[in-house]
């Protein structure tokens, strides 16, 4: 696009962006007059969809013709808000395949149901084709629906790890690693073809923890016995009427059939309703800070890119500090949904919040991942709150390189290299480690790690050896990082927001929660976007996240971070 263009397409926009934010101020301001849900009839009820992503960290920018998912917090709130409101009298959740939700969101949302149903009105699931995570959201709900002709995929908690070391060898691809810590499994992807024992060991251990997690939910929720549930999961899948007389399901009705149980009630979404709650004007009440480390963690600013999401440690050390050094912060809540990433860029991160919290508390909330790098980031904060099924632990380092000189070789691609310098090609593709240069790295990452548990130790107030017991690389779920010290309560959001309260010592009232840093601005969100590569669009998501890996890889340096590709579900 030539530059004259753009800037009529720009000008353009502005004019239409400023006509909308006129129109949408006047909307604002007859709205704010009725405050609250005003608008709303008498007889509402909050519908919520639950598939595809679930994004765990609101849009950083602002859009006008992209529709965004809506993220865990403004379905969460909205929950809460309904089941105070009372002109919301049932809730209506449409659950599908949530390809995009960890366990950990996942029980953020049964939990905010469960809460709603406290309330002693009605909440509805209405499915058509679900698995287990979405199944176990589900069982929170009052009565369970599904269409006549429905899939109940119920069969038990799988977990898949991919190895590429054949693939490599067929190539003439070498991977080095040298990792500290037994269970320090993340280069295993790429350096074995299947399970070591402790790679095993790690994996048969995290399936039990979430499948006991499942187990109960079901037991709870549907009034049946261990034996029973057990015997549910091993007979699934199941169509509708199978689902039905094995006790998963309490009827089945197709969407208008299920709009007739409303009773004519009038459907809010939850976006809507939450920007109504929140109405328009100065807020006077307390604030709270909520900072997101969601991605892998890398140098620079937060982006949404190639391979994935990034939590850049620039933005988030930039927000902390703003948080820090705003007077009407009373305290901070650093939400982390990270797999890890580079070393470096976690320690600049984790040296904000230590800062942060001489000066006011700081309380961290996990999502579905907070492991390794994304571990490391929370030391020093007052409190750890993760959900039960969150994946965390992982206290270990690696560093690595992938050798193509065999590739090269198959292709007839040659290199000379000139160095100044013992270890000036450490990191070249083109020749492999030396055991001199093997041993170099090694020494760094047993440094990196050696420093690594003693910030733990000092900040969860234990011995060097206590830590060092339970790091080794190894990954826990929440349920077993409370037991081993890691945590310090379970919950989602809410409680970590309660646990913020309490140590601002604010007793009263609602509480302003501040996201920081502020979203971007439309023109600057319209102006980075021409720069941005679309290709992430169009790749596999194992090609995207092996890219992305290279990336990190790039870094030279230590790596704290999850195995490459863990999913459960």
């Amino acid at each position: 696009m030539k530059k004259r263009t753009a800037w009529i397409l720009v000008a353009g926009v502005a004019a239409i962006a400023l006509g909308a934010a006129a129109v949408g101020a006047v909307a604002l301001l007859l709205r704010s007059q009725g405050g609250g849900s005003a608008s709303f009839s008498s007889n509402s009820y909050l519908a919520v969809d639950l598939g595809g992503e679930i994004p765990d960290e609101p849009p950083s920018e602002m859009s006008l013709f992209e529709r965004r998912p809506t993220s865990l917090r403004t379905l969460v709130e909205s929950i809460d808000l309904a089941a105070k409101d009372p002109k919301v009298t049932s809730l209506l959740v449409r659950v599908s395949n949530m390809s995009g939700a960890g366990w950990a969101k996942t029980q953020e949302l049964r939990e905010a149901l469960l809460r709603f149903r406290k309330s002693g009105k009605p909440a509805f699931a209405h499915l058509e084709y679900v698995g287990n995570k979405e199944y176990y959201v589900a069982t929170a709900c009052t009565k369970i629906f599904a269409l006549p002709t429905a899939i109940v995929h119920v069969t038990g908690i799988e977990a898949e790890v991919m190895f590429f070391r054949k693939t490599l060898d067929k190539l003439g691809v070498q991977a080095q690693f040298e990792g500290v810590g037994k269970y320090k499994n993340a280069p295993n992807t790429f350096t074995e073809s299947s399970f070591t024992e402790p790679h095993r060991e790690q994996m048969e251990a995290l399936l039990d923890s979430l499948n006991a997690q499942f187990v109960q939910g079901l037991e709870t929720s549907r009034g049946l016995s261990e034996a029973q549930v057990t015997q549910v999961v091993d007979d699934g899948p199941y169509d509708a009427n199978g689902a039905r007389k094995a006790g998963l399901l309490d009827d089945l009705l197709y969407r208008d059939q299920v709009d007739q149980r409303l009773q004519g009630a009038t459907r809010i979404g939850p976006a809507r309703y939450v920007k109504a709650s929140r109405g328009f004007g100065f807020d006077s009440r307390p604030k709270i800070a909520l900072v997101y480390a969601v991605g892998d963690i890398m140098t620079g600013e937060s982006q949404s890119g190639f391979g994935g999401t990034i939590a850049g440690s620039d933005t988030i050390a930039g927000a902390l500090r703003e948080a820090r050094e705003d007077d009407e912060v009373k305290a901070i809540i650093l939400r982390v949904d990270s797999p890890g990433g580079f070393g470096p860029a976690a320690d600049a991160i984790r040296r904000e919040v230590q800062l942060a919290q001489k000066v006011k508390p700081v309380v961290v909330s996990m999502g579905d991942y907070a492991a390794s790098g994304g571990y490391y980031v929370t030391i020093g904060s007052d409190t750890i709150v993760a959900q039960p099924g969150t994946i965390t632990g992982s206290i270990g380092v690696f560093s690595g390189k992938f050798s193509l000189r065999g590739l090269y070789d198959k292709i007839g691609v040659t290199k000379e290299i000139l160095t100044r310098g013992r270890n000036a090609a450490l990191f070249s593709e083109y020749q492999p480690w030396s055991d001199e240069e093997r041993a170099k790295i090694r020494e760094q990452n047993v440094a990196f790690y050696e420093d690594f548990v003693r910030k733990v130790a000092d900040g969860r107030k234990k011995t060097y050896e206590e830590v060092d017991a339970v790091a080794q690389g190894r990954v826990w779920t929440g349920a077993e990082a409370l037991k081993l010290g890691l945590v310090d309560r379970l919950g989602g959001l809410d409680i970590a927001l309660e646990v913020a309260r309490e140590r601002a010592k604010i007793t009263a009232g609602d509480v302003n929660i501040v996201v920081m840093p502020p979203k971007k601005s439309f023109f600057e969100t319209l102006w980075e976007r021409q720069q941005e590569d679309e290709l992430e669009s169009v790749l596999p998501r194992e090609v995207s996240a092996f890219m992305h890996w290279t990336r990190a890889l790039a870094g030279d340096g230590p790596i704290a971070r999850l195995p490459f590709d863990l999913r459960f579900r």
